[in-house]
């Protein structure tokens, strides 16, 4: 099981217990604070979820010293009042070892006490998930209390998840290495050893398997991601023969699914990467939903704004990095006025989607009519929105599938230039690059809304929808 947490979190949880590794200080004492958390209950993808810090007032920190730490009975209440209040799943009590620097490890003290605490805390939140850290200067150890043994069960990786993606092993030992394979050996000129290895390890969704889709898929593949789960609901056609990557005739003639040929093409390809073509694939169906929380990554590939809401609500309440991708062709009365391509970057600690003013509350309402109802509100002016076919031009799916897996090659190992902007537009026609920053609206409810990030499936999946129609 993975803890995932957002990198503003881990960056408070450093603070917190930075005393303890400070090389001013001859025998600095232990420091700890405790995490709330909520659970990711995929199978594929079990995790753990910072939904909060709960940082200690004087005096819930009790007997600190260089070799011992205590937290006090109203600090583990406080901690458990609150988990109750805000319907969460648990708490990790985390403390430090201040004299390990390159492994680190449970004491013979921890090992005879946590069990007596975690049990305890089982029987007053029976269905509770409680656990432990311990962190040294380099390395970390975690564990989750599994009462039916009754014992411990390892995490085994931490996740941090903002402006850049950090992985941290939780067995207590340092990040090891493996050197890339010679398929992939050309590619340490821009992505060293250590993401080409986070990328192997890695699943990430590709939401459309259309223009841009099937781009992303087959970059993702040649940069060396391990798996690509693929959500899309389309059959070939003849008008996707210009766009969309590796179809054929004889796919449009037996009307197959897009997502099934694009997984045919990589598996035969050789390259090490699976992947799955989701059953279904409309994410608007719940039951479709579910398995974009199996992912480490998600990637958007589509035109329309109630998909996106969906993935930016699993961004935030999951902390699963999303990058969301469009194109767009612009006409005048004199023919094209702009050819424009689009990458977002979503994710804990940055504005949403709906503050970057890519996706709208109106649209999301008119996405919901069928066709019959959409020409009667839209021919009765009761919406100033109208629709755009998306285009279908190769050239511009191209750059924008590239942008995308840039982004994600430097979130695991950065060579932009930071601080990364919240979206980048490239104009074509006037051969412009332009990075957006943009501000978190007030009361957002997907990302300006703290109580509501992290908090893993406590919300439903489409509860937000419902909201902002």
């Amino acid at each position: 099981m993975k803890l995932r947490i957002s990198e503003c979190h881990y960056r408070t949880l450093r603070r917190l217990t930075a005393i303890s590794f400070r090389d001013d200080i001859e025998f600095p004492p232990e420091a700890g604070c405790i995490l709330l958390v909520s659970r990711n209950e995929h199978p594929l993808n079990p995790s753990l979820l910072v939904a909060d810090i709960l940082e200690p007032d004087e005096g819930d920190l009790v007997e600190s010293a260089t070799d011992g730490l205590t937290f006090s009975r109203s600090y583990l209440r406080r901690a458990l009042l609150e988990i109750r209040r805000r319907k969460l799943a648990g708490f990790l009590t985390v403390h430090t070892h201040p004299l390990s620097v390159d492994a680190v490890r449970f004491s013979e003290y921890d090992d005879a006490n946590d069990p007596a605490l975690m049990a305890n805390l089982s029987d007053l939140q029976p269905t509770g998930t409680f656990g432990s850290m311990v962190l040294g200067a380099r390395v970390a150890a975690g564990r989750v209390w599994a009462p039916e043994i009754p014992g411990f069960l390892p995490l085994f990786e931490l996740v941090s998840v903002g402006e850049r993606i950090l992985a941290l092993p939780l067995d207590g030992t340092v990040v090891s290495i493996p050197a890339p394979t010679a398929m992939f050996d050309r590619a340490m000129a821009m992505t060293g050893a250590g993401a080409l290895a986070a990328l192997a390890r890695m699943r990430v969704g590709v939401v459309g398997a259309g223009g841009t889709g099937s781009l992303v898929t087959e970059l993702a593949a040649r940069a060396g991601v391990g798996e690509v789960l693929l959500f899309d609901f389309d059959e070939a056609d003849l008008t996707n023969l210009n766009r969309v990557l590796h179809l054929r005739q004889e796919d449009v003639d037996h009307c197959r699914p897009k997502a099934v040929r694009l997984a045919e093409v990589i598996r035969q390809s050789g390259l090490p990467c699976t992947v799955t073509a989701v059953t279904g694939g409309d994410i608007r169906k719940e039951e479709t939903a579910y398995d974009l929380l199996a992912c480490d990554v998600l990637v958007g590939c589509i035109d329309r704004d109630w998909p996106r809401l969906i993935l930016s609500e699993i961004a935030y309440q999951f902390h699963i990095p999303y990058l969301d991708i469009g194109t767009e062709i612009g006409v005048g009365p004199e023919g094209i006025a702009s050819l424009d391509v689009r990458a977002s970057y979503t994710a804990a600690g940055r504005p949403c989607l709906m503050c970057a003013g890519v996706i709208s509350p109106e649209r999301i309402r008119l996405e919901g009519y069928g066709e019959a109802e959409l020409e009667r509100v839209l021919g009765m002016g009761y919406s100033t929105d109208f629709r755009l076919k998306a285009p279908a031009v190769m050239e511009l799916n191209m750059r924008a599938a590239s942008w995308a897996m840039l982004l994600l090659r430097h979130l695991l190992q950065p060579f932009l230039e930071e601080p990364l902007p919240h979206s980048i537009r490239e104009s074509i026609t006037n051969f412009s690059t332009r990075s957006r920053q943009h501000a978190a609206l007030p009361g957002c409810p997907i990302c300006g809304n703290a109580e509501r990030l992290g908090v893993g499936g406590v919300f439903p999946l489409h509860m937000l929808r419902a909201e902002l129609i």
